[in-house]
């Protein structure tokens, strides 16, 4: 009886109060029927927010390169940030054009969705900005004013609305501006895939039109805001955003790598691509997942390296898909980890009282992002291989020459950027001590952007990577200046 006077009370205040209720939350919508496929298509929906369909601008058509930001809260989004800064600074070898001008994806997980977003939005205007919009401020005070301030109490009142649906609002109004991912279509690569996890199954859910694909909806009218919130939506802090899944409307339809399938593979539980098959399958079915509900993308992938797997898994999905998106021009792909994971607090372990909320939240966060670094990482490394061998026997299915080329000249790269692998100093101490948060004080993101910046500009591994690529031949030369080249070129 208590509980519902109190209820009662905290809805009676939140009507009365101007501006509680005024919160509109977006939802997702159909794919219109214009948009669909043709059963057995390889894809659900034509075109959309997808890695083949956004335009190249710059990209030299014979080398991949997607980058992955880590989760970590603000510290893991100004290290990725002076890691884009690097990129900048990094030019390839004969060509004079740097790295960062020749992304084709970033994936963005919890804090490195910031970073990725905001370069997928504003590009080049990103840098001198982006400190002032995001990395300075205090988000913390934000946050405390969804649960303090009256006028922010809509979500006691109301069941639909939640808040992080706050917090987008608050993303919007400071960095995003109302974009959305057509916005980002027509900017071109790199396509900026948000990751956020799906608490009902435990398991990755990616903001590209392939992600939406599989609940019929559409996504090139979602707010890029509300697709960082969702990737950053701390559970127990933050409520999660809500997607209704509009399944039904695709007539049954079902992406072309999911047919090809076998059924030994849907039964094996070490198969990789048995078990997504399984896991699209309950999206695919209306009657088992009806909404899909996003928290943190850090909860099930918190490298967002499994973003990157699987777009590269998409690019070569079969030798007809390679062969038609082009892709037979790649001779190089490279992935680059940008971890911004820092260390854990062990002094904790020595003291009976933790700590006030922000300070638990920085703890448990903080924990997650070592723990299964290695696994992803072994995992991102082999699929790398397949996609490698993939695109050298769809090549050398065509003769030993391919553009000029040996067909199985196909080579791919894994380049771990991080805080951890630093040499040992006290700055490192002092870097890898900065709490997982969303408020941290300037001197610290400056020293975090600077670390990021020289972390790039000083990597052996990518160094040597860029050094092997090899000259282009006449034929990709030609492509690059408009004269041939693959689709979307």
């Amino acid at each position: 009886m208590l509980r519902q006077c109190l209820r009662l009370a905290m809805m009676l205040v939140a009507t009365l109060l101007p501006g509680c209720a005024s919160l509109t939350v977006v939802d997702t919508t159909p794919l219109p029927q214009s948009k669909l496929e043709p059963s057995g298509s390889e894809t659900i929906s034509a075109g959309g927010y997808r890695i083949d369909s956004v335009t190249r601008v710059r990209q030299i058509p014979d080398l991949l390169i997607l980058v992955a930001m880590s989760g970590g809260g603000k510290r893991s989004a100004a290290y990725a940030y002076g890691a884009l800064k690097g990129m900048g600074q990094v030019t390839l070898p004969g060509d004079g054009r740097s790295l960062l001008s020749q992304l084709d994806g970033i994936s963005g997980i919890s804090g490195g969705s910031f970073t990725a977003a905001y370069y997928g939005l504003h590009r080049d205007k990103m840098f001198g900005q982006y400190e002032q919009d995001f990395l300075y401020s205090d988000t913390n005070a934000y946050i405390y004013g969804i649960y303090l301030l009256p006028w922010n109490w809509g979500w006691i009142a109301d069941p639909t609305v939640g808040t992080n649906d706050y917090m987008e609002r608050v993303y919007d109004r400071t960095m995003f501006h109302g974009a959305t991912y057509e916005d980002l279509k027509a900017l071109g690569r790199p396509i900026i895939a948000i990751g956020a996890t799906d608490i009902s199954y435990g398991a990755p859910f990616l903001f590209t039109q392939e992600g939406f694909d599989i609940i019929c909806s559409d996504l090139s009218e979602f707010p890029l805001a509300r697709a960082v919130a969702a990737s950053n939506g701390f559970p127990g802090l933050f409520s999660p955003i809500t997607l209704t899944n509009h399944a039904a409307d695709c007539g049954g339809r079902v992406p072309g790598w999911e047919r090809r399938v076998t059924a030994e593979e849907r039964r094996n539980p070490l198969s990789r691509i048995g078990t997504q098959a399984q896991l699209t399958n309950r999206y695919l079915d209306p009657n088992r997942t009806k909404y899909v509900h996003l928290a943190d993308g850090g909860i099930s992938d918190n490298l967002g390296l499994r973003v990157a797997g699987s777009m590269m898994e998409y690019v070569a999905a079969s030798p007809e898909t390679i062969k038609s998106l082009g892709y037979d021009h790649l001779r190089r792909i490279l992935v680059i980890s940008v971890d911004g994971q820092g260390a854990q607090d062990a002094s904790v372990a020595q003291q009976k009282i933790v700590g006030g909320l922000f300070s638990l939240l920085g703890l448990v966060s903080g924990g997650q992002i070592d723990r299964y670094n290695f696994e992803t990482l072994s995992t991102v490394s082999s699929q790398i291989k397949g996609v490698v061998r993939a695109i050298q026997n769809a090549r050398c299915s065509e003769g030993k020459v391919v553009y000029d080329t040996p067909c199985d000249d196909v080579q791919g790269e894994l380049v771990h950027i991080s805080l951890a692998a630093m040499p040992d100093s006290l700055q490192k101490d002092q870097l890898l001590a900065i709490p997982t948060g969303l408020s941290l004080r300037q001197h610290d993101v400056d020293l975090l952007v600077a670390s990021g910046e020289t972390a790039v500009t000083t990597s052996e591994p990518l160094r040597q990577f860029l050094d092997n690529y090899p000259p282009r031949p006449p034929e990709l030369r030609r492509a690059t200046s408009g004269q041939k080249g693959p689709p979307g070129s």
